[in-house]
């Protein structure tokens, strides 16, 4: 057997690893939501769920087509990103270019603490149209899942009240035929909420 021929299974093998980690870097590059996006069970649309809104009714997702949806996750407990994230949503919703019919949709991480009543009170501060959502520790399960959303209770902090809760920071952004058209965050401005809103026209 020659030289060259010794070394083929080798340089063969060298070609076959460099691929997969090339294939493995390119992965990790994807962020979360475009994976979900691609790849998710129900590709471009959204994965359907019913919860229990802030007065007490169930609100399904699908009963909603035909309206521009922006929807997050967070807590009422929370302490800089849902308020922020609130407040721009409602002043972005003041803008012309954003449609008049577009719902906004807070799912709660924190069902413990989140009651309907607390959500309604909780949401009125920003606007009172705004959609608050709980549930069962089951249907609200399901739904994290789906979206791939965290939500979980870390430790309290030496001399804190009450706890913080972990969350997603992903605003998704429905379209009126219910289909996933745009990712945003929770840390946008109101300048790119408003565009966000806009695509969904």
């Amino acid at each position: 057997m020659t030289a060259s021929a010794a070394s083929a299974p080798a340089t063969s093998t060298g070609r076959v690893r460099a691929a997969l980690i090339a294939i493995l870097v390119l992965v990790a590059a994807i962020p979360l939501a475009a994976l979900w996006g691609a790849f998710g069970p129900y590709a471009h649309r959204a994965s359907d769920f019913t919860l229990i809104d802030q007065h007490g009714r169930p609100f399904t997702l699908s009963a909603q087509i035909g309206r521009p949806i922006a929807m997050f996750f967070g807590y009422s407990h929370c302490p800089d990103e849902c308020p922020l994230a609130l407040a721009h949503l409602a002043q972005a919703l003041r803008s012309p270019e954003v449609p008049r019919d577009t719902e906004v949709v807070f799912i709660t991480a924190d069902a413990a603490r989140d009651s309907t009543t607390v959500l309604r009170r909780y949401l009125q501060q920003f606007n009172p149209h705004f959609i608050g959502l709980t549930g069962s520790d089951a249907a609200l399960a399901r739904v994290y899942s789906d979206y791939f959303v965290s939500a979980k209770r870390l430790p309290p902090q030496a001399g804190a009240t009450g706890y913080a809760v972990e969350h997603g920071d992903t605003i998704f952004y429905l379209a009126r035929d219910g289909s996933l058209k745009e990712f945003g965050n929770i840390d946008d401005s109101q300048d790119t909420i408003v565009q966000s809103l806009h695509q969904l026209e």
